[in-house]
């Protein structure tokens, strides 16, 4: 997710708050940051936020809860044809065929590994995860069907205060209604897996910010410019990598004002104006890239056109939803394949890793990489291709929560970064 440079051979080496204090204390060049709580709790808008959040207008938070926004279980009436069967469901229908029958000299494990091989190979003898375009239709793929309600909102819409008109050209696709009765909810992943039984509300598939609190990576935000916390007509809004690892509390929860350094790689920072309507934080659609770091390997995750619904929260923060359109094949590698999945000297993951972690995803939460890359193309309802008619990208929604931060530009490595560079 948005992050910083992340070495995973070791943890970053904080940036300590002393440090950060005697930087901005010097006039060092930093980014808006929350104001300290110590400052006089002089109310900032008729909601109740204070000045121990903003100071001058200007604000920083911290991302502390990133999770996908998804619907109803498919118990729930998600998935009224059943949920997808996975590459044990390949293994089944396999193992009724000729080629699939046991050998007579074959043990259950040698017979169990020779299945496994043969549903997760492309008829060209490459692995289907890592080339999931070259494999045949899987018929055990299950799409939501259902008409439930989701969390979302509506992305083609035009937003109230918006300096421009939609600027992604999209395909035609069922829209869902919102929890709250919205219509026109666009989420179209939630559509390619709430019929995995990974993705479903006991499911592990939802879990990724594990790797937040771990120090991997993490998501900054900063407001500028603020004067009215109920209606605002033009605020800068700000996203930026973390450079530190989360600052958590004896009980692995995230403190509020903590200090953290902004990565300076200009890939993963990003400005946009937005506005506040009625208390809620919106932004021109705008362009984030995201790191995920997992088995050791970064891949990004990326949201284009990518707008927000954010309330403020009683404790100062902020929570709410953050949405745009994800590119198929960055979304396939992050959560399947690991096609272009890197080591933390941004190369190329061995490919021994790169094709256990594909398969063994596969294995474990019960889907098929080709079935996945079938329904994302399948889904995908953003920035059609003018030359294939086809849309690249695919409708995803986050339920995020951020809390009060310092956000300076300080130069922050890992302890361990020598070691990386060996």
């Amino acid at each position: 997710m948005i992050a910083g440079k992340v070495q995973r051979c070791g943890i970053l080496a904080r940036t300590s708050l002393a440090l950060s204090i005697s930087l901005l204390l010097a006039g060092a060049s930093q980014l808006p940051a929350a104001a300290s709580p110590a400052d006089p709790a002089k109310t900032n808008s008729t909601r109740g936020i204070t000045n121990e959040v903003f100071r001058n207008g200007e604000a920083g938070f911290v991302v502390t809860q990133f999770a996908y926004a998804l619907g109803p279980d498919g118990k729930d009436g998600a998935c009224p044809t059943g949920m997808s069967a996975g590459v044990r469901g390949l293994i089944e229908t396999y193992s009724k065929t000729a080629a699939g029958q046991r050998k007579a000299d074959e043990d259950k494990e040698s017979y169990e590994r020779r299945l496994s091989l043969a549903v997760q190979t492309a008829p060209d003898g490459t692995n289907i995860c890592l080339n999931p375009a070259s494999a045949p239709v899987d018929p055990g793929w299950r799409m939501v069907t259902g008409r439930v309600k989701v969390d979302g909102f509506d992305l083609d819409a035009r937003e109230p205060g918006a300096s421009r008109t939609r600027s992604v050209d999209t395909c035609s696709h069922e829209e869902f209604q919102g929890t709250n009765g919205e219509r026109g909810i666009d989420n179209q992943w939630y559509r390619v897996v709430g019929c995995s039984p990974s993705f479903q509300s006991s499911g592990s598939s939802n879990g990724f910010q594990t790797e937040m609190y771990t120090g991997s990576w993490g998501i900054l935000m900063t407001l500028k410019n603020v004067d009215d916390l109920d209606n605002d007509p033009e605020v800068e809004v700000g996203f930026y990598a973390n450079a530190d690892p989360i600052e958590l509390s004896s009980t692995r929860s995230a403190l509020p004002y903590a200090t953290y350094a902004a990565t300076p790689d200009a890939r993963y920072r990003a400005t946009t104006r937005g506005r506040i309507v009625d208390g809620v934080l919106m932004i021109d659609p705008v362009d984030v890239r995201f790191h995920n770091i997992v088995n050791s390997m970064t891949d990004d995750r990326v949201l284009r056109s990518a707008r927000v619904r954010f309330k403020f929260a009683p404790d100062g923060g902020l929570e709410g939803l953050l949405a745009g359109y994800t590119p198929i094949d960055d979304m396939y590698d992050l959560q399947y394949g690991a096609r272009h999945s890197r080591t933390a000297k941004g190369e190329l993951a061995p490919l021994g890793l790169r094709l256990g972690t594909s398969v063994g995803r596969a294995a474990v939460l019960g889907h098929t990489c080709n079935g996945a890359y079938q329904a994302l193309e399948r889904a995908a309802d953003g920035h059609r291709n003018p030359a294939t008619g086809r849309c690249t990208s695919i409708s995803t929604q986050y339920k995020v929560h951020l809390v009060p931060a310092f956000v300076v530009e300080a130069k922050t490595q890992s302890a361990n970064a020598p070691l990386a560079l060996r």
